[in-house]
């Protein structure tokens, strides 16, 4: 017997009889008068597209690929002869729409490949570029198209920060509220330094005060609270309780309830306005801040699938000694968005700062593209400050950053593809490109952008190390495959080359390069870090397998002089301005350490006026004098201290750390002649037993003696773990650990500029407009912007048409933007040319409009007709198995919206009013739509050929 799919058939013989289908319903309608939301001028309703014989997905595809428009009104008509009007309009939107669904599927499918990947990415791009500029652009009798969402208002899901005058620590105890908390008992205090209206006060929080008092959590704040109403001031403490979980367990199949889980207790501060608090405490220890990435890398143990989940962690050791680990004072995950820690640093104020790559959204910014860089600032206690992301429009990577002793903060790396605000170079890569140029980043002590520059040759180079220098100047160090413009010698032959460059503002605040200089050997070679010591400035960069260090005189000329400009008032001042015009440079003393031998160069520092240098080696016989501790064998740590001008050897010390196994370093801080190590153990390290599959580790090490003072291995999820980065604070250990108190001023305020508190940067774009068609207004986001004159911005760039609101959120404050009068719509899309803003901002594109109720169906109130929303993601893509079935599911919603748009015009071509339309959706009785007859009619001819019926 020989079968067959029925369907095709089927999908023949109703193709075949289509047009006469389509004749016999404009006929039964012909005495129907069209209403005023009528969606086409004629009453001839086409058999739709996707009734007919349907083209074979791969077809599509097929088509696509070679070059095939998406949006074509003329196959459209090829295919359906008898359309005309908005039906041709909507049907070439299908097609369009068809065949980005079929390689949305294609590239689900298993077994594509990479490269195929690729191909489907960029004719899946082309092509909503193509539906989006169409359907923008389109003009239609009755009904209305837009690529986004139907929306009665468009709400922000992404906020900027409010002050809050409320900080709650971490638990500090579990268990009842009548306890005695064992972490307050024996000698604890901190003070308190409290400024009020430019009058400093200390406040001493002894607890031995309390005398017998039982030190309860209610006792403590009590005992807090009186210190500070005798002292006049408004602040107050109050206990933070959450309730302990119910627990039940099964016995003898019975479910019996079990007592409650102790209650955790956490400690408020409520400040005031007025109020500026400080915290301190008597005798502090340093404290070491340790970030690890934790995970099997290889769950399935197949090297081609990337199926690993790695964690990462922020913990806070107190001091340690010897083989006795330091006292935990908090662990914390970090968002499962961070992919890659790449460097932490404590800040003047106690604070740390951590520099990290991202992959999703961070700590509700949005993200552009596949990665960007964040900042993250954490408070001695572990509690997030602030995030800021770069805002690449496609990737970009943090390597390095710096922090000045006013609490700037600069950060370094390479950035792919976009990034709107930056001071770019003479001839930095394409935006749409993937080299990827080198950038900087400077923020001020608050947190918000003071500037960026984007620089770059013909080629790939990226930022590696930065610092800070004297009269504003910051330096940058990095490594090149070709030459950087403006610099003074050549790149050498070979693959990457170091480079260095000072940046500094110019008169109008605009950062440029004071000089640039390249370095290095004809094998590939990186800056891997940058100390500044006045003028002198010396680096260390890894020259093929050479540790190098070499060292720079650089001389300032800094100047005064007029600047007239226009300021915020828009009145022209003149004023002076004393700046950085110019600097030379001229080269110093190198010294070779010798070759690392596979090993690499994880940190350089100053320390009470020495160099300090460390890394990894499996060399034992590094050019530096007095070995206090020997290499193990294998590879090894080693930490290297001497001269600040690289000549003098009789300062020289050298220790190594390690086992009999490999050993490596990621990270390297030294604090008062103490140098901290972290990075993966090997084999035997230490001594220690090993506590996972594959352990990081931690190590103090006394340079002068070469003795390890304190070692502890580490562990994490599944078993494996890497310490990534390493920061230790001097002071940063102490009784507030106790009280969870962060160290430093306690900041309550928050930066209400839009640029800081999202991903959006300076030029970045949307676009509005009132009517369908009409003149499209760009609204550009500056620099100081806040929520308050980005308002302002729409309801100027709309005519008033808008109006715009602010809700909280939370503790976010955040946009709802509606139609300001009945009749009132506004169409938001987004920005062009790489510079869109809205997912930043957490607007969705689309369609504003109030709504009316007209025969029981829900319509625009503006009475032009119905609005359908395709609600297509400008950032839909291909890349990864996650995006590939995002882009199938919003295909699907989309071809969904082109289906309604045709069954309602349908309706109202056929006089069925949408009450009706609506009311039967649910019943069997009444009458049948004529469209729907004679759809039904085709059917049965199709099943009666087939079956050899009449």
């Amino acid at each position: 017997m020989i079968t067959f799919d029925s369907s095709l058939l089927l999908g023949y013989y109703q193709a075949k009889t289509a047009g006469l289908a389509a004749n016999a319903t404009a006929s039964s309608t012909s005495g129907v008068s069209s209403s005023s939301s009528s969606s086409s001028t004629t009453k001839t309703v086409p058999s739709a597209p996707w009734t007919g014989v349907a083209t074979e997905p791969s077809d599509l595809v097929k088509a696509a690929l070679n070059g095939r428009k998406f949006v074509d009104e003329g196959a459209a008509v090829a295919a359906a002869p008898t359309i005309s009007g908005d039906y041709k309009k909507l049907f070439a939107a299908y097609q369009a729409l068809n065949t980005l669904s079929a390689i949305a599927n294609r590239s689900d499918e298993k077994g594509v490949t990479d490269s195929e990947i690729k191909r489907l990415q960029t004719v899946f791009s082309k092509g909503l570029n193509e539906v989006n500029s169409y359907v923008q652009n389109l003009s239609t009798d009755g009904m209305r198209l837009t690529t986004g969402a139907v929306m009665t208002s468009d709400k922000s899901t992404v906020g900027v920060p409010k002050s809050n005058y409320t900080y709650v620590t971490n638990k500090i105890y579990s268990g009842q509220i009548d306890d005695e908390v064992p972490a307050f008992k024996g000698a604890v205090s901190f003070t308190m330094n409290i400024k009020k209206f430019g009058v400093a006060t200390d406040v001493t929080m002894d607890l031995s005060e309390m005398g017998a008092t039982k030190r309860t959590m209610a006792n403590v704040v009590s005992f807090f609270n009186d210190k500070l109403a005798a002292a006049g001031f408004d602040t107050q403490f109050a206990v933070s309780r959450t309730v302990g979980a119910e627990r039940t367990t099964t016995v003898n199949g019975q479910t019996v309830k079990l007592p409650a889980t102790g209650d955790d207790f956490a400690l408020q501060v409520k400040g005031d306005l007025t109020e500026t608090l400080t915290f301190s405490a008597p005798a502090p220890k340093p404290a070491v801040y340790i970030t690890t990435a934790a995970g099997n890398p290889d769950p399935d143990k197949n090297t081609s699938t990337d199926d690993a989940v790695i964690e990462n962690t922020l913990t806070k050791y107190g001091p340690g000694a010897g083989v006795t680990p330091g006292t935990k004072v908090f662990s914390d995950t970090l968002e499962g968005t961070v992919s890659t820690v790449h460097k932490t640093m404590t800040g003047p104020d106690g604070s740390l700062y951590v520099l990290a790559d991202v992959d999703g959204a961070t700590s509700s910014q949005t993200i552009k593209g596949d990665q960007d860089v964040a900042l993250l600032k954490y408070d001695s206690s572990g509690k997030l400050l602030y995030a800021r992301t770069l805002g690449a429009s496609n990737t970009a990577t943090g390597y390095n950053m710096a922090i000045s002793d006013d609490g700037q903060v600069a950060i370094a790396g390479s950035v792919a593809g976009g990034l709107s605000g930056a001071t770019n170079g003479p001839i930095n890569s394409d935006p749409a490109g993937t080299l990827t140029d080198s950038f900087v980043t400077l923020y001020d002590a608050k947190g918000d952008e003071t500037w960026t520059v984007r620089r770059g040759g013909m080629l790939e180079d990226a930022a590696t190390a930065v610092a800070f220098g004297d009269d504003g100047v910051v330096y940058v160090g990095g490594r090149a495959k070709s030459d950087i413009p403006g610099s003074a010698t050549g790149a050498t032959a070979g693959g990457y080359d170091s480079y260095l460059t000072g940046f500094a503002t110019d008169i109008s605040g605009t950062p440029k390069a004071l000089f640039t200089t390249h370095f290095g050997s004809e094998n590939d070679d990186t800056v891997a870090g940058i100390v500044v010591d006045g003028g002198k400035v010396v680096v260390a960069s890894k020259e093929g397998s050479e540790a190098m260090l070499r060292s720079f005189d650089v001389a300032t000329s800094v100047v005064t002089e007029n600047r007239t400009y226009l300021n915020d008032k828009e009145v022209w001042v003149t004023a002076p301005v004393t700046y950085t015009k110019a600097a030379t440079f001229t080269a110093g003393a190198t010294r070779d350490l010798g070759t690392l031998k596979g090993g690499n160069i994880a940190g350089l520092t100053i320390d009470n006026g020495q160099l300090y240098i460390g890394g990894s080696t499996t060399n034992g016989a590094l050019d530096v004098n007095n070995k206090t501790k020997a290499a193990s064998g294998g590879s090894d740590g080693f930490v290297a201290r001497m001269s600040l001008d690289l000549t003098d050897k009789s300062q020289d010390t050298l220790a190594y750390y390690g086992g009999t196994g490999d050993d490596t370093v990621t990270g390297m801080a030294v604090s008062n002649g103490q140098a901290w190590l972290a990075g993966s153990a090997g084999k035997n390290l230490a001594g220690l037993p090993t506590v996972g599959d594959k352990d990081g580790y931690v190590a103090q090490i006394d340079v002068a003696t070469g003795a390890a003072t304190w070692e502890q291995r580490l562990t994490g999820k599944d078993g494996y773990a890497t310490a990534t980065s390493i920061a230790v604070d001097a002071s940063g250990s102490s009784a507030l650990d106790l009280f969870g108190i962060p160290r430093g001023k306690m900041d309550f305020t928050q930066t209400d500029k839009i640029v800081s508190a999202t991903s959006a940067r300076a030029g970045d774009t949307f676009q509005v407009r009132t009517r369908a068609r009409g003149t499209l207004t760009t609204i550009k986001i500056a620099a100081n912007d806040t929520l308050d004159t980005l308002a302002d911005k729409i309801r100027k760039a709309t005519g008033y048409a808008a109006k715009v609101e602010f809700s909280s959120v939370g503790n976010n404050r955040t946009l709802r933007i509606s139609p300001s009068q009945t009749t009132s719509t506004v169409e938001i899309l987004p920005g062009k040319g790489g510079t869109d803003v809205l997912e930043s901002l957490g607007l969705k594109p689309g369609v504003v409009r109030n709504t009316k109720i007209d025969h029981g169906q829900t319509v625009s109130a503006d009475g032009k007709g119905p609005i359908y929303g395709f609600s297509l993601d400008t950032g839909l893509d291909l890349t990864d198995d996650v995006s590939r079935k995002a882009a199938v599911a919003a295909m699907t919603k989309a071809l969904s919206a082109v289906r309604t748009a045709y069954r309602e015009m349908a309706d109202t071509a056929n006089g069925v009013k949408r009450a009706d339309a609506t009311a039967s959706s649910g019943h069997v009785d009444g009458p049948v739509p004529a469209y729907l007859t004679n759809q039904i009619a085709n059917y049965q001819a199709a099943l009666n050929r087939l079956t050899g019926g009449g």
